[in-house]
């Protein structure tokens, strides 16, 4: 999913990069204007029409203690509560737009790269990484 967003986030830069960090300025200049919010809007829809559904998508695997702790102790019963949870937690966009707002107002949020990273992380679901 990561991949997916940074490639759409990186294509989107090739081909309209001029565009897009006239935007972001724009944002960055005052977060409550129309173009802002606009902006915003288009950014979030691109990334929830790509976004896959998180209940159905597996956890990371990685040879870490957590991982092989999961697949030994809790297994399938952990991947189930993990959908179930993701299930009832679809990600909405005016509250996704909101938070890009608050951020982008308290400067955290500077460039296209952390943008991707924000709207990334506030479209995963998964509990433990």
């Amino acid at each position: 999913m990561k991949t997916k967003l940074l490639m759409l986030a990186l294509a989107m830069g090739a081909i309209t990069a001029p565009a897009q960090a006239t935007s972001f300025n724009v944002c960055q200049a005052n977060v409550e204007s129309s173009e802002c919010k606009s902006y915003l809007d288009g950014v979030v829809d691109g990334a929830l029409m790509y976004h896959t559904d998180a209940s159905s998508s597996r956890l990371e695997a990685d040879s870490g203690y957590e991982s092989r702790a999961l697949k030994y102790r809790a297994g399938k019963r952990y991947q189930e509560a993990n959908r179930s949870y993701c299930a009832d937690r679809k990600p909405h966009k005016d509250e996704i737009v909101l938070a890009i707002q608050e951020q982008t107002a308290a400067k955290n949020v500077n460039n296209l790269n952390e943008l991707s990273i924000l709207i990334d992380s506030l479209l995963d679901c998964q509990r433990l990484k």
